[in-house]
């Protein structure tokens, strides 16, 4: 069961559909939610560039303008944090770190059941307006599970139905690992799942599907429709289930920073899309 959440906050919308999804997932489990903003210093030290002779009074004049600027934006952070947790009813804590977003969030996400985080990150907004690279250092190395948040969500709170949540399932550890962390988290009884299998084998690939059912059933799942097929499973995803679902449940792989090369490939392209859930089991 979920007891601990923590979001990473940055000043865009994919920043606030997490928020909002977090405390919905909080409101439903009773746990607490975890804002953290982070003073990215490597990022503002490198945006100053060389320094040249005679110049480093003027750089440090800068790198200070920039640092009172985005400490001022992460305060308005975290008081648009509190005021929401606030108004929602949601236990909430603050912190606040200085270094590369990407390891102060992997360094504190391991206390935490579940980081929530947009699929599109904004955290060097003190230097630039462009999306980071944070998440795909997440997705190399957390160990923690990642919900990948799109700019807005399929819902605005609680929904009044089903949830439809697809679950990519070849049989594979991160596959199970991404399935077994996704259905020890949720309440069963607000979704019901679709299991796709994509192999070359039919009778091993319902086989698959169907022990992936008994695991789910065991967990009180049971609004389950299996789905084998031998087409690519990226295509079928795009083409049959992506505008129906409310979200998909995929694993990554840690180790190295290489993905697996069924469901990670799926993973690079529901992240790359951007615009349903992600749950991504590590």
């Amino acid at each position: 069961m979920i007891r601990r959440i923590l979001i990473p906050l940055d000043p865009s919308p994919y920043s606030e559909s997490a928020l909002q999804l977090a405390c919905i997932i909080a409101k439903e489990y009773g746990a607490e939610v975890t804002g953290m903003v982070i003073l990215d210093i490597p990022g503002i030290e490198d945006s100053i560039g060389p320094v040249p002779i005679g110049g480093i009074h003027l750089a440090e004049k800068l790198e200070k303008e920039k640092k009172e600027e985005a400490q001022q934006r992460i305060e308005e952070l975290i008081e648009k944090f509190k005021a929401t947790c606030r108004k929602e009813g949601v236990q909430h804590r603050e912190a606040e770190r200085q270094g590369s977003p990407s390891v102060q969030i992997l360094n504190e996400s391991i206390y935490y059941d579940l980081l929530i985080i947009g699929l599109r990150t904004y955290f060097h907004f003190e230097t630039s307006e462009k999306s980071g690279s944070s998440l795909d250092k997440l997705l190399k190395e957390s160990v923690t599970p990642i919900y990948g948040v799109p700019e807005k969500l399929p819902f605005s709170g609680k929904p009044d139905r089903k949830i439809r949540v697809l679950v990519a399932f070849d049989g594979s550890p991160l596959a199970a690992r991404a399935m077994q962390r996704f259905s020890q988290l949720i309440a069963p009884e607000l979704y019901e799942f679709t299991l796709l299998n994509s192999s070359n084998d039919k009778k091993e690939g319902e086989t698959t599907l169907s022990r992936a059912e008994e695991y789910l059933n065991s967990h009180n799942i049971t609004n389950i429709q299996k789905v084998w097929t031998s087409d690519d499973i990226i295509d079928v995803i795009k083409n049959e289930y992506y505008d129906s679902m409310d979200g998909f449940v995929v694993g990554a792989h840690s180790r190295d920073g290489i993905f697996d090369f069924l469901v990670g490939s799926l993973t690079k392209y529901l992240v790359k899309s951007a615009k349903k859930p992600v749950f991504i089991g590590q």
